[in-house]
Parts: C-alpha cells; structure tokens; sequence
C-alpha cells in the first residue's frame, strides 16, 4: 500500500504499520467502501463497490486484479484477465462517490475461483508545507479486497485438521497445525486453540484458506507436555477439530 509522501519521497507499508504509528484512524475516516467482500456466482454476475470520499479534496482510484491461489500453504498473486472493472480508473469528487462494477469472464466451473481487487490511490498529491527543520507528510492509501467466484453445484464443506507432515522432526518446543480446505468454498480460520495437561495457547487468526488449499501455523508449547493436545479451529463454517497424541521424547 502506498503511504507517506515525506517531502518528495513516497513509502508503501501496511495497515497495521498505520494502526501502530496512530494514522490510520486520521486515514479510515476520509473513505468509505462497500462492499469490502466481492462474492460472484453463475447467478450473480455483476456487484456494484461504491467509494465514497467525504474528504475535501477529490481522489483517483485506478484498478487492478489479480488472480490468487495458495500453493504449498502460501499466498500467490498473478495477472489476471477473468474479472473486469467499470471504470478501470476514476476522479471521485470531494464529498462524492463513484460505483465500480465488477463482473466474470469465466464459465461456470465446478471449482471456486479466488483474486484480489486493488484500488490504487493515484491522486496528485502536494506535500502541504511545514516549518524548516519538520516533516509534513501525506497519506495515500491502496484498498485490497477479496473476490470470489463460487463453484457451480453443490455447496460442498469439508475441513482437516492435524498436525503438519514435518511435526515429528520439529524440535520439542515447537508444535505446527495444518488446517486442509478439501470442501469447494474458502474458509476463514477465526482463531486456533490448543489444549493440554495443565496449558492452553489461544492463538488469533483471520486467515482464510482457499477451496483445495492449506494453510499450517506453528506455535511454542511446553517441552514437557505430555498425554493428548486437544486441538480447535473456529472457522467461517463452525469449530473443526482433533485430538493428537503427544509422543514421548
């Protein structure tokens, strides 16, 4: 994401740099989207994302998709064509608002398809002056949301839970969890909670896993944890769960 234009140079960080530095809240309140999830289907070909700027200045969103899959458990963004965007690029007027319409090239498939909508702020932006020897900065901010194009038939949910291929040759202070998508909607992995004699790890998530993906996390536990670790992830689809025998070392 495209953030602070200090003097005449431009950076790109994350949200969560913003959230920490105390600007994203001067940042969320100059834009509004809807919505921030994009869900297509054979009977839903078209959604419309409004932008509204309440801001005093006018902005320009210029737009992007890339297509997104997760192989080996790690996100992997390409080009792609099977979405197209109206308008590609747009001015949105202080206090206006501006509808893109999103919509599929694709056929109807028996696999859902996942991408990423970016709208890149390409507004011309002036520094404001600032005293001699301070900073003034400016910040512009991209929007990356989620789209989905849902599996034509069957909903089908079906989510594995255990411990990763690699588990046994961890050291014993480290445990690895792998959740598999083996149903053909994504899944959004809430929180992972581990369970044993004497100790319990909660552990936040937010992650979602694509249909036919995996996703695995690896968390620090007690070398001396023996008997079962009950393990619990709260998904999009309701809790999965297993209990794993913790072996002897």
């Amino acid at each position: 994401m495209r953030l602070p234009l200090i003097k005449s140079a431009v950076a790109r960080v994350s949200l969560s740099v913003l959230t920490g530095l105390g600007l994203w809240g001067s940042v969320a309140h100059a834009l509004t989207i809807s919505p921030v999830l994009v869900e297509l289907s054979p009977a839903r070909r078209v959604v419309s994302i409004t932008i509204t700027n309440p801001g005093d200045r006018p902005l320009t969103f210029q737009t992007q998709v890339l297509g997104w899959s997760q192989p080996d458990g790690t996100d992997v963004y390409a080009d792609t064509t099977q979405l197209f965007v109206v308008p590609p690029i747009a001015e949105i007027a202080a206090g206006g608002s501006q509808i893109f319409r999103v919509t599929t090239r694709t056929r109807q498939s028996p696999d859902e398809h996942a991408y990423r909508l970016i709208f890149e702020d390409v507004s011309e932006v002036s520094a404001p002056s600032a005293p001699t020897g301070e900073t003034s900065i400016s910040i512009r901010v991209n929007h990356d949301l989620p789209v989905f194009i849902a599996a034509a038939g069957k909903l089908r949910l079906q989510a594995r839970l255990g411990p990763c291929t690699n588990a046994a040759a961890l050291p014993a202070t480290t445990g690895c969890v792998r959740l598999d998508n083996e149903g053909s909607r994504y899944l959004r992995v809430k929180s992972l909670t581990l369970e044993g004699a004497n100790w319990r790890k909660d552990i936040p998530l937010g992650t979602r896993v694509l249909a036919g993906a995996w996703r695995q996390w690896t968390f620090d536990r007690p070398s001396q944890l023996t008997g079962s670790l009950h393990v619990k992830a709260e998904t999009s689809d309701g809790p999965v769960t297993f209990e794993w025998p913790i072996p002897a070392r």
